[in-house]
C-alpha cells in the first residue's frame, strides 16, 4: 500500500479519539479534532502524535523549542475561521495572536528554521483578522 494511503487510514483512525478538544479534566482546549488535523499543515502532525505521522515532512526542524505552540496557535485560528467561534472570533483569533509572537520571539534566532514562511503568512493572515474585528496584535501599544 502506498505511504500516502497509509497515512491517510491513520489519520482516519484517529478521528474516534480526537472529536472532542478537551482531556478527561477539560484542561486542554488546544488539541485538534480530526476535522482540525485534516486542516492543519503536516508539519504539525508529529507534535499532535497522529499515528505513522514520524516522516521529517511531520516535524518542525531548525526552530529551537519555542516552535511548539506554532501548531497550538493554528488550532485556534481554524476554529476562528469555523462554528467554534460561534460568531465572536475575536478571543480565538488573540489566542493564536499570542501563539504566533511567541513562535515568531523564539525562532528570531534560527535561521534555517522550516516555518519561518508559513509562520510569517500566518502573522499576516492573524493580522488581517486582528484588523477586521477590532483587535490589536500583541506588542502593539494601545492608545
Amino acid at each position: 500500500m502506498p505511504p500516502s494511503i497509509c497515512r491517510s487510514l491513520a489519520v482516519a483512525a484517529f478521528i474516534p479519539f480526537s472529536l472532542v478538544a478537551f482531556d478527561a479534566f477539560g484542561q486542554i482546549d488546544w488539541l485538534p479534532t480530526s476535522v482540525e488535523v485534516v486542516q492543519l499543515p503536516k508539519f504539525c502532525w508529529g507534535q499532535f502524535k497522529i499515528p505513522n505521522a514520524d516522516g521529517q515532512e511531520f516535524k518542525i526542524r531548525d526552530c529551537g523549542p519555542s516552535a511548539n505552540h506554532y501548531c497550538q496557535g493554528l488550532v485556534y485560528l481554524i476554529r476562528s475561521k469555523g462554528p467554534a467561534a460561534k460568531g465572536k472570533p475575536l478571543s480565538l483569533i488573540q489566542r493564536a495572536d499570542v501563539a504566533v509572537a511567541y513562535t515568531e520571539s523564539g525562532i528570531a534566532g534560527y535561521p534555517k528554521c522550516s516555518i519561518r514562511e508559513h509562520v510569517d503568512s500566518t502573522r499576516a493572515e492573524v493580522n488581517h483578522l486582528l484588523r477586521v474585528y477590532g483587535g490589536k496584535p500583541v506588542g502593539t501599544k494601545r492608545p
